[in-house]
């Protein structure tokens, strides 16, 4: 048993990443037209369920890549894997209609030990942004015109970002810990135009495809300072600041006339325009996070986070969005009725819940739209050990059906396995 349970997050881990075949494929969002996607907010099933917090959350057994400083609670002795899926069902609403559509994927992927008795790392991997959409747009036709039929304009995009982060967290006192992550963020975003012609035979369709690959490294970086009160309570606060970075990314234009088919498919008639390897940069803005937890060992902790960012800043390719700066808060609870391994089981259970409250990057027809929520899960532990299976479901709206816009309504499930191993004891023989 002892050598199942040693390797047993390589099981995990093959699973886990054969769940992610589905990423970027069945992805829809109609807003995911705009900056570089639809943000990807945090996965893990136990900073979810408590609304999102992150800033100042910290724990032996809990890899948070959001703050950098967090992996300094890692046991001197450990090595800590956590991963974790996530699937996001969501209903998209008109004042006229109505869809539904299913999105699973890979959450997350994160592997964190001790360097040295004041120095700890983690390294893994997350999404940042998901594009899948598709518009289409009657153009009104120009009665004055005889040979005018109108077009109709179809909108389409797929891929999105990733990151593969590296970091590492020191105790610099006591009770002030730092810390810093490079990631490699990478991935791709396809756009596409069509123009067609459905009540002529005299015109040809046209699409315009604009293809750019993003790579390139960023810094973000942490900062949490414990604060010990009477009564086993203690006080943690966190702050974050990740720069303004501008990723390089390559650029692919082709311009097609071609024959489109109700079904989909197409035949390409001629080439019109393609310019191939144009150099350019995705600048992601500057952003800026702070959080407080209160806690009382092993029984109860109470967190509140805000977060800032500059989306006003982005730019891709030297043009600008129709974005808005975001800020999100979010409070977060977790209550852990007994610890002590002698308790019943469903006493050793950590149960979390949550709320957040996030004005979203999005501006449209002068609007920004904003994004609530509320989410709950558990944290069941596996049979002697300090390992765990963590559940978390949140529930929200995006959006609104005013002024011709689409609300979203949405249930996002997550499930990970954080597995705590012994790694570096030096073993005794007599």
């Amino acid at each position: 048993m002892k050598i199942k349970r040693k390797y047993s997050w390589l099981i995990v881990l093959t699973l886990l990443i054969s769940i992610s075949g589905k990423a970027q494929v069945d992805y829809r969002s109609p807003y995911s037209r705009y900056g570089i996607g639809d943000l990807t907010k945090t996965n893990h099933p136990v900073q979810m369920s408590m609304g999102g917090i992150s800033m100042a959350l910290r724990d032996h057994n809990l890899i948070n890549s959001e703050n950098p400083a967090s992996y300094t609670a890692f046991d001197t002795l450990s090595f800590v894997f956590d991963g974790g899926a996530a699937e996001k069902i969501s209903t998209w609403e008109t004042l006229s209609m109505s869809e539904q559509t299913e999105y699973s994927s890979l959450g997350y992927l994160n592997i964190g030990f001790p360097i040295t008795k004041w120095l700890k790392t983690s390294f893994g991997l997350k999404p940042v942004s998901n594009v899948g959409y598709s518009i289409y747009y009657d153009a009104p036709q120009d009665n004055s015109v005889s040979d005018n039929f109108g077009a109709t304009q179809i909108f389409e995009g797929t891929g999105g970002l990733n990151d593969f982060y590296i970091g590492v967290g020191a105790q610099v006192t006591e009770r002030l810990s730092l810390g810093v992550n490079a990631s490699y963020t990478w991935g791709e975003i396809n756009l596409k135009k069509y123009s067609t012609f459905p009540d002529s035979n005299y015109y040809w369709d046209t699409r315009v495809t604009n293809r750019r690959n993003i790579s390139d490294i960023r810094l973000s970086y942490g900062l949490q300072y414990q604060i010990p009160l009477p009564s086993d309570w203690q006080l943690t606060t966190g702050l974050t600041y990740s720069n303004l970075s501008a990723l390089e990314a390559k650029e692919e234009n082709l311009t097609t006339m071609l024959i489109r088919r109700e079904s989909g498919a197409e035949r390409v008639l001629d080439t019109i325009k393609h310019t191939k390897g144009s150099s350019g940069n995705i600048k992601i803005p500057e952003s800026l996070g702070a959080g407080i937890v209160l806690e009382k060992t092993n029984r109860l902790r109470l967190g509140l986070d805000y977060r800032f960012q500059k989306w006003e800043d982005f730019e891709s390719f030297g043009k600008s969005d129709s974005l808005s700066n975001s800020s999100y808060i979010a409070f977060g609870a977790e209550i852990w009725p007994e610890h002590n391994t002698l308790s019943s089981y469903f006493r050793k259970i950590k149960y979390r819940f949550g709320a957040h409250y996030n004005n979203t990057y999005h501006q449209i027809r002068g609007r920004q739209l904003s994004e609530i929520g509320i989410s709950f899960g558990v944290g069941l532990p596996i049979k002697n050990s300090q390992s765990s299976i963590n559940l978390g479901v949140e529930i929200g709206q995006r959006g609104t059906t005013d002024n011709d816009l689409i609300e979203e309504n949405y249930v996002k499930f997550t499930l990970g396995l954080a597995i705590f191993e012994r790694w570096f004891l030096q073993r005794k023989y007599q």
